[in-house]
């Protein structure tokens, strides 16, 4: 603890940020009500119940965070949903235990050809939502190897599962990142999906295995007809965020706060600029691509503004009543940063009609009540 540092003492100001905050593209604390106007009343297309109803649903990672979201929705438009879980010494999968008698399960390592082939003839899915990966940026410095071949080779897998059993297959979607981005100029920002105005420059195994996720999907589409669907994904967060990804640290320590165990927040690189949707609008916006069939084509998904860490902290501070001092651990910035990420969503908005309805007071406060409500995930140590 002796190697923390006030927030106050490493906060950097940047004339190109100061730019796009005079251009409304970073959301600040102190005129957060602007922001929050953005909100009244705006609406979102929704997906066909219709189209939806009893179609035989496939997601890979569907324990997962964005996948149990996903699945939840899916369930809700009457769709007959299968996922695939890793197998686990101790069968426990928190983030879909209230799903168990609704949705199937299998249980499947995804780089293994035979049992992913073995699944897809036994449900011949109707639409695929590939997410299992390895999401968590850190983990992929620390065991590279094994990040590129769950992420990379599962990828195929699916691919080649999906080429041989294709009857009735409408979508075949992959759920990428913008950290293929990586390191954006700030000049460049915010970022579009034409690659000749904002290439990638991926700065993590991570980043470089969902580069490879999209090609991969593009060129099984291209070369096999593949109905693949691809999205962008910038910081998707909410309840269920896993306990190391930063909203979560910051969400937990708020609660550990109010709870009288902890007199202080710490977290990594402050300045950082995030654009962050709730996960509901996110998995809303992978269904809406699949429905309409927006084929080979990459969709950003994000809202359009940015936050520094820093500012989340402030904000989820306020929200909260909370005083107390941040401080900056060293030891949790990554080896190669992205400083700056900020999506623009045209494309998607005004090819399908999907908007972000959920502000990020939202994804605070429902991010917060969820580990007041799972008070066993507090005071886990997140690395």
């Amino acid at each position: 603890m002796n190697d923390l540092i006030p927030i106050e003492r490493v906060l950097e100001e940047n004339i190109r940020v100061k730019e796009l905050e005079r251009q409304g593209f970073i959301i600040k604390p102190d005129n957060i009500e602007i922001y929050i106007k953005e909100f009244e009343n705006r609406t979102s297309v929704l997906p066909d119940e219709n189209y939806w109803r009893e179609k035989r649903v496939l997601i890979t990672g569907i324990s997962g965070f964005a996948g149990s979201h996903l699945a939840e929705q899916l369930l809700d438009l009457g769709c007959e949903v299968h996922g695939t879980i890793r197998r686990h010494a101790v069968p426990m999968h928190e983030n879909i235990e209230h799903l168990r008698g609704k949705i199937y399960l299998h249980e499947a390592d995804i780089t293994s050809a035979e049992r992913i082939l073995s699944i897809f003839e036994k449900i011949r899915p109707n639409a695929v939502f590939h997410l299992a990966a390895e999401s968590f940026v850190p983990t992929s410095f620390r065991e590279p190897v094994r990040v590129s071949h769950n992420n990379i080779v599962g990828t195929i897998k699916i691919f080649e599962a999906a080429r041989r059993f294709d009857d009735g297959l409408e979508s075949v979607h992959v759920a990428c990142s913008s950290e293929q981005y990586g390191l954006v100029d700030p000049n460049e920002v915010p970022v579009v999906e034409d690659l000749k105005k904002n290439p990638f420059r991926p700065r993590s195994i991570y980043a470089i295995s969902k580069v490879a996720t999209e090609q991969i999907a593009w060129l099984y589409h291209n070369s096999y007809s593949v109905p693949s669907i691809i999205t962008r994904g910038f910081n998707h967060e909410g309840p269920r965020r896993g306990i190391q990804f930063v909203t979560s640290v910051i969400h937990r320590q708020i609660v550990e706060i109010m709870n009288n165990k902890r007199k202080k927040i710490i977290i990594g690189n402050p300045n950082a600029i995030r654009d962050f949707t709730h996960v509901k609008d996110t998995v809303n916006a992978y269904i809406l691509v699949s429905e309409k069939k927006k084929y080979g084509e990459p969709f950003n998904v994000c809202s359009g503004k940015g936050i520094t860490i820093a500012d989340y902290v402030k904000l989820a501070k306020r929200v909260f009543n909370i005083k107390v001092d941040v401080f900056v651990d060293p030891k949790r910035k990554r080896p190669s940063e992205v400083p700056l990420l900020i999506g623009k969503n045209d494309k998607i908005v005004k090819s399908i009609g999907w908007r972000p309805v959920r502000s990020i007071l939202d994804i605070i406060k429902e991010g917060v009540e969820y580990f007041q409500q799972h008070p066993e995930q507090l005071g886990i140590e997140a690395h």
